[in-house]
């Protein structure tokens, strides 16, 4: 009987999950503005700074990287971009929440899970998008890549953002303030990025700031787009990185459907 009822359910949550993934798809459509703004920053990166810390060549050259100083940074922009956009798209939750929009959707027979797979799978698709207008920026500027790596670095992409969809969608649905959230949003984003080896290589920082860096899990997805940009990415690297970064996802997915469960209902 059990598995009858799981059996019947399902399909009603995979179509409330597109239903609110749907929703926030048109919201993003309607925000263009608010898209290529958050693109100017990761734009600077990959073009100024780029350009600025070429003369590390020395650097990157002792620990064995044998590409351009841009070669090597454009992986970590192209994940700094999945982070932000990611980890700012949970604000439309707090919007939500703040006119009414969930307290009349929890009232419905939708699944209070689905409304939160909706809204990272929603989150990871624009991220995923804005990643790849990135990686053709980079490639207009001249990085070294084969273009048939580009499907799976913005496969990468889509998963590794749905782990960040869910800390977004997850403080937005704990924080009782617009402040709360981007105080938040704001502590775990860049420390995230900068302790990783996004601008420099791990061998250059200290061992303890090292340590921490290689239990992050964008460490691993930096690495591994990289490797797979640069041509030399193997099996063991692969499978470690996406171990790590399945890991986190499911983690993320599990914590924001309980907390989104509990908390979104409450007031503003």
């Amino acid at each position: 009987m059990a598995a009858t009822q799981a059996g019947i359910a399902l399909p009603h949550v995979i179509h409330d999950t597109y239903t609110v993934f749907w929703r926030e798809i048109k919201r993003y459509r309607r925000s263009r503005s608010g898209l290529v703004i958050r693109m100017i920053q990761p734009v600077i990166w990959i073009i100024v700074i780029g350009h600025t810390f070429s003369g590390t060549q020395p650097l990157l050259e002792s620990v064995g990287f044998e590409g351009k100083y841009i070669d090597f940074m454009a992986p970590g922009v192209i994940i700094l971009t999945a982070i932000f956009t990611s980890i700012f798209g949970g604000v439309n939750t707090l919007w939500d929440r703040r006119y009414g929009f969930i307290s009349k959707t929890l009232t419905s027979p939708i699944s209070r899970s689905a409304i939160a797979l909706g809204k990272m799978s929603a989150i990871s698709l624009v991220a995923t998008m804005q990643a790849g207008i990135i990686l053709a920026i980079a490639l207009l500027i001249g990085v070294d890549m084969e273009l048939i790596t580009v499907a799976p670095i913005l496969g990468i992409v889509v998963f590794f953002s749905l782990g960040f969809s869910g800390i977004s969608v997850s403080v937005a649905a704990l924080a009782k303030s617009q402040e709360t959230f981007w105080g938040l949003i704001n502590f775990l984003g860049m420390p995230l990025f900068m302790l990783s080896p996004a601008l420099f290589p791990l061998e250059l920082l200290p061992d303890w700031l090292a340590a921490i860096a290689s239990a992050n899990p964008v460490t691993y997805a930096i690495i591994l787009v990289r490797d797979l940009m640069a041509g030399n990415a193997t099996a063991e690297v692969a499978v470690l990185a996406m171990g790590v970064i399945g890991a986190f996802v499911l983690v993320m997915v599990t914590v924001t459907t309980l907390v989104f469960m509990r908390e979104a209902s409450r007031p503003f």
